[in-house]
């Protein structure tokens, strides 16, 4: 049953390109990207898409009712006190020794214009005794996060002189957010306003091992659906591209489609993909992430750039293999691109805790598939807070249209 889940993964983050930049009727979306509506979006979504029968450019036909499987959301930027007290658990101690991250310290920048409205895509960086420690680009809601030590055990900040540089502006009046912080401290400035694409670039990065096999079919039989939906509603300029990955050994290692408008080149690229290999548990996710950064072409002046991670396994413990993702993520947080894990069955605690520092690391967020639906093996329960299930579906489509505002 486990590839049932695979299957139903990509399918759901395929479904939101339909929903990027279209029409909002029936979702209203606040700034922390939660949505409530006059008319369920589920039930919304289901009366739109319901059952697919495709026989498309992969071959084959698919027959089955779409938005059954749960999931839940977890920001941990937004439940920082809630992060900040596992830091203080031995067992996810040992999770941040064993990944080499260190997610404990950050200054939260918030760029506005002088009439107070957010401006996004403003390059910010910090600064440690002179030298950069982490650079990052304020998103749709006007806001970056910077981190200090981010790949170092070390809770405390020292005596070291930092300051940070907003739009080339200096500045050394400014809090950090610690693990002793009750709240996440917004630092807000005052910058010239920034003209950005109404436009939103999306990747799925995708294991296609062969534990995430059906997926791939689920993809080909849903596309043409999606697809004339994008055409149909959507005013925004929105790129699909994929990166598929395995690991050493196995017929490929990674393959791409290069982000596109033509929705239809994304469709034949993945109806012509299939999964297969893997064997051991950990896969070439490093290699995976490196790909979505030299291959694909991200716009740098679209509002937002996403990219899911869909996955059901860690990448291989070794040395240069963690070096390899902590360089990638340094690169994504620069560039403006969030990371946003969906975590299938297979994912462990250790496993979680990377993710999660993926997500808050790129000013993304961390999404897990729940039991709630009964599809699939089980899945570990995520260390977290309160949280809302939903259908992974709408889930995904709520944070697209979060993003794309």
């Amino acid at each position: 049953m486990k590839k049932i889940i695979g299957k139903y993964l990509v399918a759901a983050a395929v479904a939101v390109l339909a929903l990027a930049g279209c029409s909002m009727d029936a979702y209203d979306v606040d700034r922390a990207g939660a949505y409530f509506d006059g008319v369920s979006g589920s039930d919304k979504m289901s009366g739109e898409w319901g059952e697919s029968e495709f026989d498309g450019e992969g071959g084959g036909q698919a027959n089955y009712p779409s938005g059954l499987v749960t999931a839940g959301e977890w920001n941990d930027i937004a439940n920082w006190q809630f992060w900040a007290n596992l830091l203080n658990n031995q067992d996810w101690t040992s999770h941040a020794l064993y990944w080499k991250y260190y997610p404990h310290n950050f200054v939260c920048v918030e760029t506005v214009d002088e009439s107070r409205n957010v401006v996004c895509g403003v390059p910010v960086t910090l600064f440690k005794d002179g030298e950069p420690v982490w650079k990052a680009q304020s998103d749709n809601t006007g806001r970056a996060l910077l981190w200090a030590n981010l790949y170092k055990s070390d809770y405390q900040l020292g005596q070291a002189e930092y300051t940070i540089k907003v739009s080339n502006r200096e500045y050394t009046d400014f809090e950090f957010t610690t693990p002793y912080s009750s709240e996440v401290a917004v630092n807000r400035y005052v910058v010239n306003p920034t003209s950005k694409d109404n436009a939103i670039d999306v990747a799925f990065i995708v294991d296609a091992t062969g534990s995430m096999g059906d997926e791939l079919e689920f993809l080909k039989a849903d596309l043409e659906d999606i697809i004339n939906l994008v055409g149909q509603q959507c005013t925004s300029k929105v790129r699909t591209g994929t990166v598929f990955y395995r690991d050493n050994g196995d017929k490929y290692v990674t393959k791409y489609s290069q982000l596109t408008s033509n929705l239809k080149d994304t469709m034949k690229f993945i109806g012509k993909q299939s999964a297969e290999g893997g064997g051991d548990w950990p896969e070439a996710v490093h290699m995976a992430l490196s790909e979505g950064l030299q291959s694909l072409s991200w716009n740098s002046d679209a509002r937002s750039r996403v990219a899911f991670l869909v996955l059901d396994a860690p990448p291989h413990h070794e040395d240069e293999i963690i070096a390899s993702c902590q360089k990638s993520i340094e690169a994504y947080a620069a560039a403006g691109i969030k990371i946003v894990p969906v975590a299938a069955s297979g994912i462990d605690k250790a496993c979680e805790y990377l993710l999660r520092s993926f997500a808050m690391a790129t000013n993304g967020t961390y999404v897990f598939i729940t039991n709630d639906s009964g599809i699939g093996n089980e899945h570990i329960e995520a260390t977290v807070g309160e949280y809302q299930v939903e259908k992974l579906r709408d889930l995904i489509a709520r944070l697209i249209i979060a993003y794309a505002r």
